[in-house]
């Protein structure tokens, strides 16, 4: 097949173009002088053009690009990837920008142009009808936001990625790249643009004047280049804990550079920070951000080192006072600082303590102790703030007593929780936001033990707060675990809980107390686990704290009020009932019908409410039950997936007050849609009668047969969390053991002693074992009986003879006879006749040699039993 290209030449400039088709050679031809010609000098006249760009009318006579002579190039003059402090934009938002300059003298109609990060081409931005004029600058907003249409701005869909990736203006047609800075921009850095020098002219070889720049000027002609990177700062010792004193030696590899310290929490600068000029010792407790500098280079990252010295730890400010740099009060919030020398010099915790601080990983928050506890900008001293605006930046640096990999990251953090927030709360938890005006944009790091998930986009750093010993009045119910095994029954049952585990914190090398690491369920955390992207997600809740109103953190609600308004007209019709799933009235799929709902999560969902005694979730009994709370429910909506739900902040639950407690409902709660919540969904179900029969089958896997909410299942579960904190529960008591005891100015006043592990932490946990644990399911049994959630025909009960080859699989039941099948089906049909390839059971099932999966229930007088599922 023969091709045709068009072939042409130009001189401009003592340099020769070639052109064949859409590639464009350039030879220079002799020597060139780098100045600008006084005709395509830019012009900067109108600097609220640069910005905010006229639209031309559809009737306004715009030139076309012609190929007939040299192209006038429009070019990518510099962006900004990491907008930290810098540009903002209409929405007062610091985003992403990209520069757009015409170095012509010709006007272009951008029409015909579009921005891309596809190295394909295919995916396009692509500019409205606008003329820019030879020598404008236009600014466009990498924020991922779309806008096209407005007079006062431009949005791309995309944002840039600090890490590096491909970018490039392009010509729509005939496609081609009018320019890119190659195959991937470099890497970029806070506050630091990256473009073409302001010493480029046409003609020129663009890659030779690519350049960073370390004061950004959008829409302005671009200032002085950097000469390169200043290397990071190497430290001879690792973070961690230390037993002797050591000298610490700081060293940089770029030749000029001087390094600067401090041991505040502040990031040094070129102007902060002491200058380091030989070694130190470190003899205490100590941590250091150090950072280097040179003339005419961009400065290192800040690295930050925190070293612990555990004799010194357990000492800190035995009277209350608080530590050096710490201020004397936190606004309105209640102030509590040290460790207690009532535990600590008690023969019974003096060892312990020391191993309670080994046993977990620790998580140290490096920051400007201002940005933390300041008047006017902290985030502690004002903790019912939220948003963007209440977040900082901080070092969080994660590592354990022994040789397992850690982290040092550099990210935002807020203030997380509800009610918590209160001022007579001195211990707050905390959310840290990953993001590239800090350092990477994710975190990358194994930080749950057998999950397939490593890279995080946010991170919770939760405490308890209901029956904990820092806040309320109810420390003596204090147990620490809750929530982590409520959500550890949940992802034991095969759903999607987030992950959790127990640590240390430190503030600027304070100890902090007992938290734990958890996954935050949003858009992020439903695309690391479930198929799809961030913005194929609806994530739903309820606002914090008061059930107000139900809203989406993610997506939007069109899909739950699909599902709210569906089951409130009633779903006791199985076609009603199963349109939920995407079916029709006989089960089947039915692919025009969209899914709405996962029954066997929602319903193992409210299993583990109503068995844990939950009093604040979804609803909360604290309203009287006529408003929900801490719960979240996701669905893709791109996929044929029903909303799933996540067991959430389930401090409420496994108190000793409530063993008899019965959660089943119905409660008032959801009859508004800004009150609805999983448990409504529920209750509606609960008319039809084939979600009922899939109720009782669900309650027979997880109440018989070593079913995950049988008591020695649930123990194995509990054990494990409480063996994990046994020793580290000690290091709590002496920060926070005496918070709640009144009237006392500082830890060594003489007052209620401490709350302590022996004398209340135990109590608790070997009441929850050995009796809430021990008798719970019994209870929670009777009541589902009562309220006819379970049949009165008991299901079969398998048991095995002999061995290997020669085991057989034996079923009994009471009254009826028992129908099973082995091809995965249910031996009861929708509507409840007889699966027709179902068989009569007459003896003993003998082992086929390969795998099967039995289904088998009871069927008396015209009544079906639970299904019993065994693989055998």
């Amino acid at each position: 097949m023969s091709q045709h290209f068009n072939f042409s030449a130009h001189i401009r400039n003592k340099r020769l173009f070639f052109y064949l088709g859409c590639f464009l050679l350039i030879l220079l031809l002799s020597g060139c002088k780098k100045e600008t010609p006084d005709n395509l000098q830019p012009s900067h006249d109108n600097q609220q053009q640069a910005v905010n760009p006229k639209l031309v009318p559809p009737s306004a006579e715009v030139p076309e690009m012609s190929f007939d002579e040299v192209p006038p190039a429009l070019l990518i003059t510099e962006f900004l990837a990491a907008n930290d402090s810098g540009l903002k934009d209409g929405d007062d938002d610091r985003t992403d920008w990209i520069e757009i300059h015409n170095p012509g003298q010709t006007p272009l109609n951008l029409s015909q142009f579009a921005l891309t990060q596809d190295r394909q081409l295919e995916e396009l931005w692509e500019f409205p009808s606008f003329l820019m004029g030879s020598g404008d600058y236009l600014i466009v907003h990498a924020s991922g936001k779309n806008r096209r249409l407005s007079n006062e701005e431009w949005h791309t869909d995309f944002k840039l990625n600090a890490d590096g990736e491909f970018l490039a203006i392009v010509m729509k047609e005939p496609r081609s790249i009018v320019h890119s800075f190659g195959t991937r921009y470099p890497q970029q850095h806070d506050d630091i643009s990256y473009g073409i020098s302001s010493d480029w002219v046409p003609g020129e070889f663009l890659l030779d004047f690519e350049s960073h720049f370390l004061a950004p000027s959008p829409g302005k002609t671009n200032g002085e280049v950097l000469f390169g990177f200043v290397d990071d700062v190497s430290f001879s010792l690792e973070r961690g804990f230390k037993e002797e004193p050591f000298e610490l030696i700081l060293s940089n590899s770029t030749q000029g550079a001087i390094i600067r310290y401090t041991t505040d929490g502040t990031a040094p600068t070129a102007e902060h920070g002491e200058i380091y000029e030989s070694s130190m010792n470190v003899d205490a407790t100590t941590v250091i951000r150090a950072a280097a500098f040179k003339d005419g280079y961009a400065p290192s990252s800040v690295m930050t080192h925190t070293y612990l010295f555990l004799d010194d730890v357990v000492r800190q400010s035995p009277d209350g006072e608080p530590p050096i740099g710490f201020p004397f009060d936190w606004n309105n919030n209640l102030v509590d600082y040290g460790m207690d020398p009532r535990v600590v010099d008690q023969p019974a915790y003096s060892k312990e303590v020391l191993t309670g601080f080994r046993d977990l990983p620790v998580i140290s928050i490096v920051m400007d102790i201002h940005d933390m506890f300041g008047k006017e900008k902290g985030i502690y001293s004002h903790a019912r703030k939220d948003g963007r605006k209440w977040e900082r930046p901080c070092s969080v640096e994660y590592f354990h007593s022994g040789p397992q990999p850690g982290f040092e990251i550099d990210c935002g953090i807020r203030i997380r929780g509800g009610f918590s927030r209160m001022d007579n709360n001195p211990k707050h938890s905390f959310r840290l936001f990953f993001r590239d005006i800090y350092g990477p944009s994710k975190l990358e790091f194994p930080l749950f033990e057998g999950s397939s998930v490593t890279t995080f986009d946010n991170l919770d750093i939760r405490t308890s707060q209901n029956y904990s010993w820092s806040f309320g009045r109810d420390g003596e119910n204090g147990l620490f675990v809750r929530d982590l095994v409520n959500r550890d029954i949940q992802r034991s049952m095969g759903h999607l809980s987030p992950n959790g585990d127990f640590c240390h914190l430190f503030i600027n090398g304070v100890y902090w107390g007992l938290y734990n690491t958890c996954e935050r369920p949003e858009a992020s955390f439903a695309s690391d686990y479930l198929k799809g992207g961030k913005e194929d997600f609806d994530v739903i809740k309820i606002q914090n704290g008061g059930g107000e109103r139900t809203f989406a953190t993610d997506g939007n609600t069109d899909a739950w009020s699909r599902l709210w308004k569906a089951a409130k007209k009633g779903v006791k019709s199985n076609e009603d009932y199963f349109q939920l799933q995407g079916k029709h009235g006989d089960g089947s799929e039915d692919l025009d019908s969209e899914v709405l709902l996962d029954v066997e999560n929602l319903i193992d969902y409210m299993l583990i409410i109503i068995w844990s005694g939950n009093k604040d979730a979804p609803v909360s009994a604290f309203s009287g039950d006529w408003a929900s709370n801490n719960w979240y429910g996701m669905r893709n909506r791109n996929h044929r997936e029903g909303f799933q739900f996540i067991i959430w902040d389930s401090e409420h639950t496994m108190l000793k007050e409530d063993l008899e407690i019965n959660r089943i409902g119905p409660f008032p709660a959801g009859n508004e849609f800004s009150s609805s919540n999983p448990q409504y969904i529920w209750q509606r179900c609960l008319e039809n009668e084939e979600f009922r029969m899939k109720v009782a089958d669900r309650i027979h896997r997880h109440f018989f047969n070593q079913g995950l909410l049988e008591p020695d299942q649930l123990k194995a579960l509990f054990d494990h969390r409480v063996d994990q904190i046994k020793n580290a529960v000690v290091c709590e008591s002496a920060r926070w053991g005496d918070s709640q005891a009144p009237n006392i100015a500082g830890k060594s006043t003489p007052g209620r002693f401490p709350l302590t592990r022996d004398d209340h932490w135990l109590k608790v946990v070997n009441y929850t074992r050995n009796k809430y644990l021990s008798q719970r399911s019994d209870i929670v049994m009777a009541q589902l009986l009562a309220k006819g959630l379970y049949p009165d025909v008991n299901a079969p009960v398998p048991s095995f003879t002999g061995e290997g080859g020669a085991a057989q699989l034996a079923l009994s039941a009471g009254k009826g006879i028992i129908i099973f099948t082995t091809d995965g089906s249910d031996p009861r049909m929708i509507g409840g006749d007889r699966n027709a390839s179902a068989t009569t059971y007459q003896n003993p099932i003998p082992n086929s040699g390969e795998f099967q999966m039995l289904k088998a229930r009871t069927s008396y007088e015209g009544k079906w039993s639970a299904l019993l599922e065994i693989e055998f």
